[in-house]
């Protein structure tokens, strides 16, 4: 069992800060120590991973337990928070079943396959009862709470074209590669993605597209997509000032996907990170792939980002500020009044 009481842990830590490192810094054997902060020790592949998502606890204080029972890139760490937040909901009737977290060992491909079908038949308590080709026995699936759907649309900009993709073909290639990025992106947190389907689309002109530059310089935010366009943060072309004459297309996407919470995941911010932090290798990827496939068209893509569609806002019409100037109530006169 290793002692995480680095910055990171420290930086977490609760009040009684003394006390936990005086603990952290008795020998791993102290029996003492063990039993005084078991409630702490919870599995992880890095102290904050384990504090915030509180996989599995590990009540021994073993490394070779998490190991077991998540994969060789878990730990068990000291003096999470986890107990103050995962609570049985009568602590009376916990049993020892419960504690180890055998219930949710399950059969499957994958842990995230294992996850989604949680297949009576096919749990393995025991850590090896899996008896079907290619399937291993995976710990912590979540099995005894239910699976969650999770719902993300998106508006993704392609810089470059000045047409939007007709060919079901380019359709394809664009959803597929954009599947392939969120999906191994969601996968890294646990949550299977089921499908990204390609909306309308619509042509952007050069002059919008500096208008949103100019909008972004200025703090004003996306003439459509309000104050959210601020927040987009990418290292590709679409954050530089655009080539005279260049153009764009708008595509609206639905991204689906499961999974079992705790911890509650925003499937908004999962999307659009994985694509807006990757935008220059998903534009070479597609322009690849369209290489590939002999389709043309992603040859013009010279870059690419991503905003949830729930935060696309459209700017209010102002309202006139002063009266209207009232018309003339006679005749006009040779000579200005008042004269």
């Amino acid at each position: 069992m290793r002692t995480r009481g680095n910055a990171a842990g420290a930086a977490a830590a609760s009040p009684p800060l003394l006390l936990l490192l005086a603990a952290a810094a008795r020998p791993a054997s102290s029996q003492a120590t063990v039993d005084q902060f078991a409630d702490t020790y919870w599995c992880g592949r890095t102290w904050p991973h384990a504090d915030a998502e509180c996989p599995l606890a590990c009540p021994t204080g073993e490394d070779e337990f998490c190991a077991s029972a998540l994969g060789d890139d878990h730990s068990c760490f000291f003096f999470t928070a986890c107990a103050d937040r995962v609570q049985p909901e009568d602590e009376d009737e916990v049993s020892e079943e419960v504690s180890d977290g055998s219930e949710n060992n399950f059969c499957g491909r994958s842990w995230l396959h294992a996850m989604l079908t949680c297949d009576a038949d096919k749990s393995c308590p025991g850590g090896w009862e899996c008896s079907d080709p290619g399937e291993t026995c995976f710990a912590a699936t979540g099995c005894d709470r239910p699976l969650i759907q999770l719902v993300s649309e998106l508006l993704t900009t392609l810089q470059g074209p000045d047409t939007v993709m007709e060919d079901d073909e380019d359709i394809d290639l664009f959803g597929g590669t954009i599947y392939d990025f969120i999906a191994e992106f969601a996968g890294d947190r646990d949550i299977a993605l089921d499908a990204v389907d390609v909306g309308d689309q619509k042509v952007v002109d050069q002059r919008r597209l500096s208008a949103r530059y100019d909008d972004r310089l200025a703090g004003r935010g996306h003439p459509t997509l309000g104050s959210s366009w601020m927040g987009v943060r990418i290292s590709n072309v679409t954050q530089r000032m655009l080539p005279s004459g260049s153009s764009a297309i708008d595509v609206s996407m639905v991204v689906t996907g499961d999974y079992r919470p705790p911890p509650y995941l925003d499937l908004d911010v999962i999307a659009e990170d994985s694509i807006n932090r990757n935008g220059d290798k998903v534009v070479s990827t597609l322009r690849d792939r369209g290489e590939r496939a002999g389709r043309e068209y992603f040859q013009r893509v010279q870059g690419i980002e991503t905003v949830a569609r729930k935060e696309v806002t459209m700017r209010p019409t102002r309202s006139p500020t002063g009266r209207p100037t009232p018309a003339p109530t006679g005749d006009p006169t040779p000579v200005p009044s008042g004269m």
